[in-house]
Formats: C-alpha cells, sequence, structure tokens
C-alpha cells in the first residue's frame, strides 16, 4: 500500500497570507486564543481578528487575558470604536490556569465552559478537537483556524507542542490551521502541491521579508519557485539540509511562491505586525478579576 505521506495532490492548494493577519470582514474564520497569546505588542490585532471572526475559542488561561483585555478597552478613552468585542463561544481547557471565579461569571453569560482534562494531549489539542464538535454542530464551515500564541513565552517545549499539534491537525481537520506568533505566521503544508500569495508588504519590508520550509519529523523531497534560495528535487531533513532564514524573489507588489513537497512540512513567513500600543497595557500575573462582566 502507498504511504498516504507520499501522496502528492494534482492540484495545487492556494494560499493567501493576508487574509490570516487582515482578514476581510465576510470571511468566515474562527479564532483560537491560546495561553499567554495576547502580549502588549499585539493587543490591537488581537483585537481585529477576535471581533471579524465567526467562532472564538479562548483555551484556560488565556481567559484571564482576554478578560483583562476586554475592560482595558471599555476603560480606556483612546479604546477603539471595536470596545465592545463579544464573548468567546467557548472556553476549553484543563483550567489550571483560568480563574475559576472567571469561569463561572462567563458561564452565566452563556458561554460555553468545556473542561478537557486529557493530559495525553495539549490544551491547543483538545480546543481544536472542541472547536471541530462546535462547527458540526452548527453544520458550518470556516475559511480557516486562526491560532494565536503570544511571542513572550520563553519555553521552547511550548513552541513545539504547538508545532506537533499542527501536524495532527493536518492530518484531520478540514479547515487549515496557522498560528500566528509575534511577528510569525506558520502552518503545515500537506504533501502535494502550494501556491502561497505572498504580499508586497511581506516581500520587502525588512522584518516581514522573510520565510522558512522545515522538515519537522521526517524528510521531503521539496521542489521551489519564488524564492532567493529555492530548491530542486532535494531533500530537506534534520541533520542535512533545512531551508530556513531564506527569503523572496518576487516583484515589488508581490506575487507567488510555490513548494511541491512529499510530505508534510511546516511553512513560516514573517508579516508586518503592528506596533505596540502603551494604552493597553498587560498585567504581568493576572491573578484577581478586574471589574465585572455585569459592565460589558
Amino acid at each position: 500500500m502507498e504511504d498516504k505521506e507520499d501522496v502528492a495532490s494534482d492540484e495545487a492548494v492556494m494560499w493567501q497570507p493576508r487574509d490570516y493577519y487582515d482578514p476581510l470582514p465576510e470571511l468566515p474564520y474562527a479564532v483560537i486564543l491560546l495561553n499567554k497569546g495576547i502580549t502588549k505588542a499585539n493587543v490591537g490585532n488581537v483585537r481585529q481578528w477576535w471581533c471579524s471572526a465567526h467562532l472564538r475559542v479562548c483555551v484556560d488561561g488565556a481567559t484571564n487575558e482576554f478578560h483583562h483585555l476586554m475592560h482595558q478597552q471599555q476603560e480606556s478613552t483612546t479604546a477603539s470604536p471595536l470596545v465592545s468585542c463579544p464573548l468567546p463561544d467557548v472556553i476549553s481547557g484543563d483550567f489550571d490556569s483560568a480563574l475559576p471565579d472567571l469561569l463561572k461569571i462567563y458561564a452565566t453569560k452563556g458561554v460555553r465552559i468545556v473542561p478537557t482534562p486529557d493530559q495525553d494531549e495539549t490544551d491547543f489539542t483538545k480546543a481544536l478537537w472542541v472547536l471541530t464538535g462546535l462547527l458540526e454542530e452548527q453544520q458550518t464551515a470556516v475559511s480557516h483556524i486562526l491560532v494565536v500564541a503570544g511571542s513572550d513565552d520563553n519555553r521552547f517545549d511550548h513552541i513545539m507542542g504547538i508545532v506537533a499539534t499542527l501536524y495532527k491537525a493536518c492530518e484531520t481537520m478540514s479547515s487549515p490551521v496557522v498560528v500566528v506568533s509575534g511577528g510569525s505566521l506558520f502552518w503545515v503544508l500537506r504533501a502535494g502541491q502550494h501556491s502561497i500569495r505572498v504580499p508586497g508588504e511581506s516581500c520587502h519590508h525588512p522584518s516581514a521579508s522573510w520565510c522558512g520550509l522545515v522538515p519537522v519529523g521526517h524528510p521531503a523531497t521539496v521542489t521551489t519557485t519564488g524564492l532567493k534560495w529555492n530548491v530542486d528535487h532535494q531533500t530537506l531533513a534534520f541533520g542535512r539540509l533545512v531551508s530556513t532564514s531564506n527569503t523572496y524573489n518576487l516583484p515589488p507588489g508581490g506575487g507567488e511562491v510555490t513548494v511541491t513537497t512529499s510530505a508534510p512540512i511546516l511553512w513560516t513567513m514573517g508579516w508586518k505586525a503592528e506596533p505596540a500600543q502603551p494604552s493597553l497595557s498587560l498585567p504581568e500575573h493576572p491573578n484577581m478579576l478586574n471589574g465585572s462582566l455585569d459592565k460589558m
């Protein structure tokens, strides 16, 4: 029997990175907010993604950060018109970080609280399962799932846990799962052909014009176009060649990068994030409720 990972599709999968960091209002997508996903540098972006999403999931301790952020928006005189952010559709996790009293308050507001105590999987993996069930229950589909992971966490094992979940999602989810962490976007390309439409601002902005192909877990034979350092039927693998710190060979207005791969491989790229917003700060240790949801 032919290995599933070695089966390449004849039709290229199209990817539009701008849909992830600057989605159109009519685009039906879901957001999963991970613990420590909100930082001082990304609150404006998170607000945009959250308010425009069709479905919204908070994972465990992200509930504390979300609650604090929403109240700061309401209390700040410089808050944007998007101050009335929607409540989460679901809060899930093993709840070793979320404040118990806060979960009770959100439950009274109609938010679905879903305990996921299985310690063999990460809270991120389990949140994807919960979201899949919600999509099936509502008989709806989303264009993609945007996962917000903060860049202030120095735990390398957390990063690898996120990548491991992406590889699982690649095999089980019908909707693409894309992670945004700081100035990085990354997702898994399944075996087959892919076309990544790189916007002009990602091609030539100094902090965003980088990209990479990382063969996590197994080798992949890869061919690319549109990169400064393309590969041509070359095997990417740890201990051999890994295409990190690459960049684009595209016109100023952006263009197409193509990737053909024999096995799933991690694609990562930069994007131009919003500058930090000093008017919105986050507590170093959010160990107490900041206001009441009754004021929302």
